[in-house]
């Protein structure tokens, strides 16, 4: 070997050690490379991005006879039973011709919940509303339970029509009347996803920017997903026509520290952070999750009660947290690497599963 190749070689092995020893054995610029976070306190909201079923009770009124209308009531108000929405006048000519084309579709659907009437009173109280669709008869509270996706997609995806204003056939529809009252969102999710709701829970919808109050009524596992049905009462404006929701769900919101979920570690079946302390080192301290999104947590401070009733000394505001734990930390408690990161292969293969499911259903 010449001696030129030797110089190269010994100059690389110089810079090579160099390095080493500006990594490792120069404290402050090892510091300078590691990646860390503050600690600090603040909300955190759990959310679920969701689509869903709209499920109300209506009642579809329908003449008696052929007639001529007089609407009485606006659409979107509120009235009480025995009221008059509509003024029905008999006509001699039985065979005029629907204003809005025919109805016989809907009127079929409808079937035997269509209720008929000579004057145009109504029995419920509820809001007044003068498009139908056919679903009526079907999304009702009393069905929701029994309807499958497919029956709720067919169901909503109905055209709506506008019921004549002038005169109408004997058994077309007049009005339909939406009962004031409880309604249901339900919307289908994965298994895993579905863990975080709990029946009689209470939790929040955005209506048009607004924090609407729900109650989680029903949460059923299916064979692929899993379908919720939360409970609302707020009437808000488009409620009358509405069949679906796309809304935010928050489930939680909880104050506390902060924390990345990667900074996480399971150890001895208790969960914990690694805290860089004043002079460098990293010191492993136990937490208590409040609340979590998948990439954020929130934790308690400085004290929490274990499972045992013990108070257990934790992380505290402004703690400068390891974002991502070395193996170095990790055998500094004793795991090793490979357990780790069989762990979360374990971890990470189960969650592709239960994303796989719910995307069957």
């Amino acid at each position: 070997m010449s001696k030129k190749w030797i110089a190269v070689i010994a100059l690389y092995l110089g810079l090579l050690a160099a390095c080493i020893v500006v990594l490792y054995a120069v404290p402050s610029v090892r510091g300078m490379l590691e990646k860390t976070y503050i600690a600090e306190f603040g909300t955190l909201d759990v959310k679920d991005e969701v689509s869903a079923f709209i499920v109300r009770d209506e009642h579809v009124y329908v003449a008696k006879q052929s007639s001529d209308i007089n609407r009485l009531i606006e659409a979107g108000e509120l009235v009480k039973a025995a009221s008059a929405v509509v003024e029905l006048k008999p006509k001699e000519n039985a065979d005029s011709t629907a204003e809005s084309g025919s109805f016989e579709d809907i009127v079929t659907k409808l079937g035997k919940s269509a209720k008929e009437t000579e004057k145009g009173y109504t029995s419920e109280a509820g809001y007044v509303s003068y498009s139908v669709d056919g679903a009526e008869a079907e999304l009702t509270t009393e069905r929701m339970g029994e309807l499958t996706k497919a029956d709720y997609q067919n169901l909503t995806e109905l055209k709506p029509k506008q019921v004549p204003k002038r005169s109408c056939k004997k058994g077309e529809p007049v009005f339909k009347i939406v009962k004031n009252g409880k309604w249901y969102l339900v919307f289908y999710t994965s298994k895993e996803n579905a863990a975080r709701y709990h029946e009689d829970s209470y939790a929040s919808i955005d209506i048009q920017g607004e924090a609407i109050r729900v109650q989680v009524r029903r949460v059923e596992e299916l064979e692929n997903e899993a379908r919720v049905m939360l409970e609302c009462k707020s009437f808000f404006d488009g409620f009358l026509e509405a069949r679906t929701m796309s809304t935010s769900v928050t489930l939680a919101s909880s104050e506390g520290l902060i924390l990345q979920t990667k900074s996480i570690v399971e150890h001895d079946g208790k969960e914990g952070v690694f805290v860089k302390n004043k002079i460098g080192e990293h010191v492993f301290k136990p937490i208590s999750v409040i609340a979590r999104d998948g990439e954020r947590c929130v934790a308690y401070s400085d004290l929490y009660l274990d499972a045992e009733g013990n108070y257990v000394e934790t992380i505290g505001t402004y703690d400068e947290i390891i974002a991502e734990p070395s193996e170095e930390d990790l055998a500094s408690i004793g795991i090793k690497v490979e357990e780790a990161e069989q762990e979360e292969n374990t971890e990470n293969t189960e969650n592709t599963e239960n994303k796989e499911d719910g995307n069957q259903g």
